[in-house]
This record gives structure tokens, sequence and C-alpha cells, in this order.
């Protein structure tokens, strides 16, 4: 069976206040216009997915809080009834892509579809590592999809395609 795993970068933060830790800076006004971009721009695929995780710090839970708002919007207007299954992962507060596959690699064989809300560099270098392409940058707010047709413990080095990578600038130019 088909398994799929989006990753999506938070949006971008503010740096408006250099006090606060790390874990607690909010989204920037760009970031707030640009996660709502790509979460409306995907939301009708978003729908389909069973379970979300996202990292514990402010700016992954705005950004995934977006993500959910426009997929709500538009199951709105659906027949599609998909139950979906959210939950904050303090392992996902991790910039390691190690760290990250560790938390796929337990992942429940029932779910086919998951996505984790988080951070880089782990993403960019879990895409790298998971499917061999050589990302450059994986910006804020950015998304990548991947597929495998294995469980999740046996994802590892190369064992992925990537179907999808989308920035919100590519996006943008697209509109």
């Amino acid at each position: 069976m088909s398994r799929q795993l989006w990753l999506i970068r938070h949006a971008k933060s503010s740096w408006d206040e250099p006090h606060l830790a790390d874990k607690q800076r909010l989204l920037a006004p760009r970031g707030h216009k640009v996660a709502q971009l790509m979460a409306s721009h995907y939301a009708s695929q978003f729908s389909q997915l069973e379970l979300v995780h996202y990292s514990p710090a402010l700016r992954a839970q705005q950004t995934c809080e977006y993500w959910l708002e426009q997929r709500s919007q538009y199951l709105k207007g659906s027949d599609l009834e998909v139950d979906l299954q959210i939950s904050c992962e303090n392992s996902l507060y991790t910039f390691r892509w190690a760290d990250l596959l560790v938390h796929i690699q337990a992942l429940p064989n029932q779910i086919n579809k998951i996505a984790l809300v988080g951070h880089n560099p782990a993403f960019e270098d879990l895409v790298n590592y998971l499917t061999g392409e050589d990302l450059i940058k994986f910006p804020t707010a950015s998304l990548a999809v991947m597929e495998a047709d294995l469980e999740w413990q046996n994802w590892s080095e190369y064992s992925a395609c990537l179907r999808l990578f989308d920035t919100p600038k590519k996006l943008a130019e697209r509109l």
C-alpha cells in the first residue's frame, strides 16, 4: 500500500521580540499571508490526510492552524468525510533529519497519509535522504510530498519518490 508523507515547513517567523525563546516566536505578517496562500491552494489534497503532527513551536502551530482552517473550509462544501487525527509532538521540535526519520518509522501502518509541520534544516535534509533529490533550499511555508510503497518502519535512504515540492514564491508566480 502506498503511503504519503507531507512536510510543511512553518511560515516566516517574526524577530520583532528578540528576547523570546525560539519556541515562542510567532509568525511574521508575511508568514500569515503565505501560510494562508499555501493552505488554501492545497486544501483539497490536504483534506484527504488522516494524521497531522506539528512541532510545539508557536510558529509551527500557527502554520498548522491555517492548513486546518482551509481544510475545514474546503470540506464544508463537500461530501468528503476523512477522520483527521491531530497532535502536537515534542519530537518534531528538531533541526535534525534523523530525529524525524525515527518519528516517521514509528507511525502506525493503518494510517497512509500524514503531514508533519516543522522546521529546517531537518525537512530539507530528510527529503534529500529519503528521495535522493538535492533540494538546495526548503523555504518557509514550503511543501514537500513524498510517496513510497512501504510500511512506515521501512522508510529509509532513497526509498521514497518526491511527488511535489512547492514554495510560496513559485505558487504566487503561477497564480
